[in-house]
């Protein structure tokens, strides 16, 4: 098994914040304002070349009023989430590529797609994720500022299982203000390491209306025992793992704390997971990162891709910045990777693979084809998420299921 080395983890962080400083200015923190920096590279272990192939930053998500069944509001603007969709629109270019017999991390097998062997998955952030990831003992955390954390461990074999309305962390803590769902065991908030119950599913922090949107601990343990392409690129390809996690340097970290959210909510469930990652800390600071100078979360959130024509796209309110009340509705307001834009480019591809379009549609038009009843096709990754949910989280947010759009391919 390929690790990554202390100059490799370090040369990680810093192309991703190489990346993010040539970016424009608009989206970014003033002076007071912090936010957080995700990305997805592609490691090529033969090479050891890396890549920055997309960039997500933000904090910010919408309340359950504010969901749009239309499927044109990003419900959720965290780093994590906008460098995840923005990745996906980077498997869909490719895919196109290797149809067109054109340099691409996919080969074709069959009527399907699978990386090249050469090909790993790395994810950066430059803090650890909101949710149950971020619940650290402050004896056990550490703030790194000089040499790379790595710990690595053969999964699970020796863990005692997790109670999760039981286990406290000892002593005081890092809190997380991600919540408890509603229906769920609840905090305590009693005073120091009595505050939280870990391993709960939780939505993301905020003071105003109510969010849908689950922690993003969740939402990448989520990535780790599905994969993080989702339904609708698994009718396409084979299931894509995140291998190495890199996490910034200048912030609260604890390998057990990442190990204990991603992976050992159920130790008896640990044996189902594809590829066990690994995870590291980078001596690298963003320089943006939440700090007594800078209280505020800045309000929007950028998106980049790497593309022949990269994308650049800055974000408020789940839709693009500087977008006037009058046309807040249209669809062109709408972000790339809104669920309607990712719809369309599936679409897209899929009627480029007429063998696996028969197999999964048969003759019925596309373009009469909701979203969420195309989702239900790929009846896989279905499955396989809700085996997970039922046995690894035990629980999930409940949103409705009005995502019945269809999209017009002309």
């Amino acid at each position: 098994m390929s690790s990554l080395t202390e100059s490799l983890v370090n040369k990680v962080a810093e192309n991703c914040i190489d990346l993010y400083c040539r970016l424009p200015k608009t989206g970014k923190p003033n002076e007071k304002e912090w936010t957080v920096l995700s990305c997805f590279l592609i490691y090529n272990k033969k090479t050891d070349d890396i890549e920055v192939v997309s960039l997500g930053t933000g904090s910010k998500s919408i309340g359950s009023s504010k969901l749009s069944p239309n499927g044109d509001i990003m419900n959720d603007s965290h780093a994590e989430v906008f460098a995840r969709r923005g990745f996906l629109i980077y498997l869909y270019d490719n895919i196109e590529k290797a149809l067109k017999l054109e340099s691409s991390i996919f080969v074709k097998v069959g009527n399907k797609f699978q990386l090249k062997d050469n090909i790993e998955l790395i994810f950066y952030s430059s803090q650890l994720p909101c949710g149950d990831a971020s619940i650290i003992s402050k004896n056990e955390a550490v703030v790194n500022c000089g040499e790379v954390l790595q710990k690595k461990r053969k999964l699970m074999h020796d863990e005692t299982e997790i109670d999760p309305k039981k286990q406290k962390v000892s002593e005081d803590i890092h809190r997380t203000g991600a919540k408890c769902l509603p229906h769920s065991t609840q905090d305590l908030k009693l005073p120091g390491a009595g505050f939280h119950i870990l391993g709960q599913v939780r939505t993301k922090p905020g003071r105003g209306e109510p969010t849908l949107s689950v922690s993003c601990s969740d939402k990448i343990a989520r990535w780790i025992h599905t994969g993080v392409h989702g339904a609708l690129l698994d009718i396409l390809c084979d299931p894509i793992y995140i291998k190495y996690f890199v996490f910034g340097g200048g912030v609260p970290y604890s390998t057990d704390s990442l190990h204990r959210a991603f992976l050992g909510r159920n130790p008896d469930y640990s044996d189902k997971i594809q590829i066990v990652p690994e995870f590291y800390q980078s001596s690298i600071q963003f320089p943006y990162i939440k700090a007594d100078k800078r209280a505020n979360a800045t309000p929007g959130s950028i998106l980049w891709v790497k593309l022949r024509n990269p994308i650049l796209e800055v974000a408020i309110l789940g839709k693009k910045l500087g977008v006037t009340k009058k046309k807040s509705n249209l669809l062109s307001s709408s972000l790339c990777i809104s669920k309607h834009n990712l719809y369309k480019r599936f679409l897209g591809v899929l009627l480029k693979i007429e063998e696996l379009k028969e197999s999964v549609i048969g003759a019925e038009d596309v373009a009469s084809i909701p979203y969420n009843v195309m989702k239900k096709k790929s009846e896989n990754y279905v499955s396989k998420w809700l085996m997970v949910k039922d046995n690894f989280f035990k629980t999930w947010t409940t949103k409705p299921d009005f995502w019945n759009f269809c999209v017009d391919l002309t």
